[in-house]
């Protein structure tokens, strides 16, 4: 693929340039954060200077224990972003490996993956997340395991959908033919054709997943309460929403945009992906 033309179909929506732009920031944060704001004082105690309202000395106000909500939400970038690429990345390869796996060979294979698959799709995505991360317990981990259970049953579908159309090409006949072992065939000539649509539905699920993640957080089922994470911030200010509603507005507007941008992205990645598109 010309990368020079992928760039100039990115180029022409400005839409997309900017979830990249938000994107680069936000992983910018994620990054440099901790050089950026030093934890220990960000996250230390100060009762004297609690739910203090916007100002010049914290920009976005201060917490219920006095912290600065601006340094919180930097800090809180690396949680965030860590906790839902690791849940895609993860539910993203597991769909992989079972869908090829059940696409490929079918019968019998395919049919107990495909029942597997259906039982955690019949489930509510979000009941089955709390229920899990509720037996679990409160932690980074445990919210992450939570997803990943999730969210990998709806890959292994749209990738065995996108296997079961390209095992019947001429390439494939012609791989067999050859003798080439099924598991080349399948990583080697199949999975380089058929990724493709994953790659921009994983990109838009990354919003999605920090979205979900932020919620279960909300309702308590997230890490500690004392973690600058998003969603946690959200909670503590959902207590003092009338007395100071900057605690949860600045945390709630920043998730938007994150997710927004990670969308953003992926309609890019379709545009450059798509051949119909491209066309």
């Amino acid at each position: 693929m010309d990368v020079r033309y992928s760039l100039w179909l990115i180029s022409r929506n400005k839409l997309v340039v900017s979830g990249f732009v938000l994107v680069a920031f936000f992983i910018f944060l994620a990054i440099f954060g901790p050089l950026i704001v030093n934890p220990e004082i960000a996250q230390r105690v100060d009762y004297p200077n609690q739910l203090k309202p916007p100002s010049w000395q914290h920009p976005f106000g201060t917490d219920d224990i006095g912290r600065d909500l601006l340094s919180l939400i930097i800090l809180g970038a690396r949680y965030d972003l860590m906790i839902a690429i690791v849940v895609i990345a993860s539910s993203l390869l597991i769909g992989i490996v079972l869908g090829s796996i059940s696409g490929y060979f079918g019968g019998v294979i395919d049919e107990a993956m495909m029942r597997i698959t259906d039982i955690f799709l019949a489930f509510p995505g979000l009941i089955l997340a709390m229920a899990i991360a509720t037996v679990l317990g409160r932690s980074f981990t445990n919210l992450m395991l939570a997803l990943i259970v999730v969210w990998w049953s709806g890959y292994a579908r749209i990738m065995r959908g996108q296997v079961i159309a390209e095992r019947e090409k001429p390439y494939v006949a012609a791989a067999k033919i050859l003798s080439i072992p099924s598991y080349r065939i399948i990583f080697r000539h199949i999975l380089p054709n058929a990724i493709y649509p994953m790659l921009v539905v994983a990109t838009m699920d990354i919003g999605g997943a920090m979205l979900t993640a932020a919620g279960l957080s909300f309702i308590g089922l997230g890490p500690s309460p004392f973690e600058p994470e998003w969603g946690q911030l959200c909670s503590r200010g959902a207590t003092y929403l009338f007395q100071a509603p900057w605690i949860m507005f600045f945390p709630g507007i920043t998730i938007l945009f994150a997710s927004l941008g990670f969308n953003l992205v992926g309609d890019g990645l379709r545009d450059v992906l798509d051949p119909r598109l491209r066309r």
